[in-house]
């Protein structure tokens, strides 16, 4: 996108820190983030079942679960829905206020029609979640600003698509990708013939991938599952450019960072898939240790030379924000449907589920105060299937409600002396997270 010039009569330095207040808005906190799917689960049956599925997940949320349990689906299904989420977050005895999550959902199934050795084993599915506010949200507080990052990792939009195969004797294969926004761009400041103080803004909208490979393998009642998910990270880079500013050198400084990052994922679930009764019992390592930090460095060392245009060599001193220090997690989750008939062609499913999801982030000791809380996730659901004679309709509903277990943060006074005065140098974070939502599918 190309905005176009506004020249001011402005001041330089008022108008460089306009730029740059500008251009920190595009970063985020410094914090975990992850994308909607990794938070809430993705699909209705899937979040009402404690977002299992790597051995258990059916129809488009396999796209996420485990793109091998596409091939189980055999019919064209396009299905609808909405899905929000509200936000009870507190630190101390302060509520922070953030907006609620509100957006739409598309999942579809498509067999491919091959013949011979290949007839009825592979399925495309493909999965969006879109929230009606954003594309992605990034922002960037003081680490002294009470925050909780868990908001706005819901925030974006989120794109899968994957095939489904079926090798035959129980196996089943699987692989596609996740795709999260990210964000380049420059702001150039610059002055005219006339003395005028005017910037440029131009930035792109591009996409970030990240792998899914799955696997699973049947044995009688039972189903055994195995999904990878590699990392995804959806930066951003804007660079500000001062030029021709009376003899004043700036150089150029780069509001970078990421806004929104999955981590690299193994899930492991068995499940108990035929009979009125289904039970899914699974594991997710998530490989938080690897993330960098929501910033990067404003001010970097020179990629070319500028005196001899050849590839920088020298030493640099150019600061780079300090580790963040996350570890590794395992989230343990376990799912359950009970089916029942109804009717010839309807048949009605109740559902349930919990997780358990520790933080990957250090306490707070010093002066930063973004919170992330081990939370516990409880969800119910519900489904209608209907199928011939009745039309070929399904309806599911959930609701999930994550709560933050409490967490004492225990102030150093010598780096939070305000707290420590305060509240006797401990700062306590809770809250609740609560979602729903409903889908329609139809097959054709």
């Amino acid at each position: 996108m190309l905005r176009p010039i506004r020249w001011m009569r402005r001041g330089i330095a008022p108008l460089l820190l306009r730029v740059l207040a500008a251009g920190l808005a595009f970063a985020p906190a410094r914090a975990a983030r992850a994308s909607p799917e990794d938070v809430l689960g993705f699909g209705a049956r899937a979040s009402a079942m404690g977002a299992t599925g790597a051995a258990s997940a059916e129809g488009y949320e396999a796209v996420h679960a485990n793109p091998a349990l596409l091939s189980l689906s055999r019919e064209r299904r396009l299905t609808l829905g909405l899905e929000g989420a509200i936000f009870d977050l507190r630190a101390g005895d302060r509520r922070l206020s953030y907006a609620p999550l509100r957006g739409s959902l598309i999942g579809a199934t498509l067999p491919i029609p091959f013949g011979g050795a290949l007839a009825d084993r592979v399925t495309i599915g493909l999965g969006f979640f879109t929230p009606f506010d954003v594309v992605v949200r990034g922002r960037i507080l003081y680490p002294e600003t009470p925050q909780f990052p868990l908001a706005d990792r819901t925030q974006s939009v989120a794109v899968q698509a994957a095939l489904g195969a079926s090798l035959g004797r129980g196996v089943r294969v699987g692989a596609g990708f996740a795709a999260l926004a990210a964000l380049s761009g420059s702001v150039t400041v610059a002055t005219d013939a006339s003395g005028r103080v005017g910037t440029l803004v131009e930035d792109t909208l591009v996409a970030s991938y990240g792998p899914i490979v799955g696997a699973s393998y049947d044995l009688g009642a039972y189903r055994v599952g195995a999904t990878f998910r590699g990392e995804l990270v959806g930066r951003f880079n804007v660079v500000i450019h001062a030029e021709d500013l009376g003899g004043i050198a700036v150089p150029p400084l780069n509001i970078a960072g990421i806004a929104q990052y999955d981590p690299a994922e193994l899930a492991l679930e068995v499940a108990r898939v035929k009979g009125p009764w289904k039970v899914a019992i699974g594991a997710t390592y998530k490989r938080w240790s690897d993330y960098p930090g929501a910033v990067e460095a404003t001010v970097r060392c020179p990629e070319v030379d500028p005196d001899t245009g050849e590839p920088f060599t020298g030493s640099c001193s150019a600061p780079a924000p300090a580790a963040p220090g996350y570890s590794d997690t395992v989230v343990p989750r376990v799912g359950v449907e009970r089916s029942l008939a109804l009717r010839p062609g309807a048949t009605a499913h109740a559902r349930g589920g919990a997780f358990l999801e520790p933080s990957p982030a250090p306490e707070q000791t010093g002066a930063s105060n973004v919170y992330d809380n081990a939370r516990l996730g409880l969800s119910l659901g519900y489904g209608l299937a209907l199928a011939a004679p009745l039309p070929r309709l399904t309806l599911d509903l959930f609701t999930e409600v994550q709560l933050l277990l409490p967490r004492a943060h225990q102030k150093r006074e010598r780096d939070d002396p305000r707290a420590a005065a305060g509240g006797g140098g401990v700062v306590r974070a809770r809250g609740v997270l609560v979602a729903g939502g409903t889908t329609v599918g139809v097959a054709f």
